[in-house]
C-alpha cells in the first residue's frame, strides 16, 4: 500500500514537470497576446498575467524607460509599432550605466526573450526581468 502511494505521487510529480516544462516551451510572436487579449481580456489576463512566457520577434527599438530601466521593443515583421516591450533587470549598475545591458541588441535582429507578463493589452504585452533564451 506504502509503495503504491508513494509510485502514485512520484508519477504525478513527473507528469505535472513534463505539463509545466512544455509550457514553458511554447514561443510566441510579438502579436500573439495582445491579440488573445482582444479576443478574450479577462480570459488573456487570467491565463498569462504573472506568468513567464518566452517572445520571439525582430528588435525595432532599444532604449531607457522613464523608470531608468533598459527595454527592448520587439515586433514580428521588424516594423513599428512594437507590440512586445521587454524590460531587462535591474543588474546592480549605477543608473548611468545600465545602458551598457543594450549593447547586445541591434535593429533588425531576431531574438527570442523569456519574462514575466506585467502589463497585456490589445496593442502591447510588456515582459519585466526579460533575458535572452539562446
Amino acid at each position: 500500500m506504502k509503495n503504491a502511494l508513494c509510485a502514485a505521487i512520484i508519477t504525478a510529480c513527473f507528469l505535472a514537470s513534463c505539463a509545466w516544462a512544455g509550457a514553458e516551451e511554447k514561443v510566441f510572436a510579438p502579436q500573439d497576446l495582445p491579440r488573445t487579449f482582444t479576443e478574450n481580456p479577462d480570459g488573456a489576463k487570467a491565463q498569462y498575467m504573472g506568468k513567464t512566457v518566452q517572445i520571439k520577434g525582430i528588435v525595432v527599438n532599444k532604449g531607457m524607460s522613464r523608470y531608468m530601466t533598459p527595454y527592448v521593443e520587439i515586433s514580428e515583421s521588424g516594423k513599428v509599432p512594437a507590440p512586445a516591450r521587454c524590460v531587462l533587470p535591474y543588474s546592480g549598475m549605477a543608473y548611468w550605466n545600465r545602458s551598457a545591458q543594450l549593447s547586445d541588441f541591434e535593429q533588425g535582429q531576431t531574438v527570442t526573450f523569456s519574462g514575466r507578463v506585467h502589463v497585456i493589452r490589445e496593442n502591447l504585452v510588456l515582459l519585466k526581468e526579460s533575458k535572452v533564451v539562446e
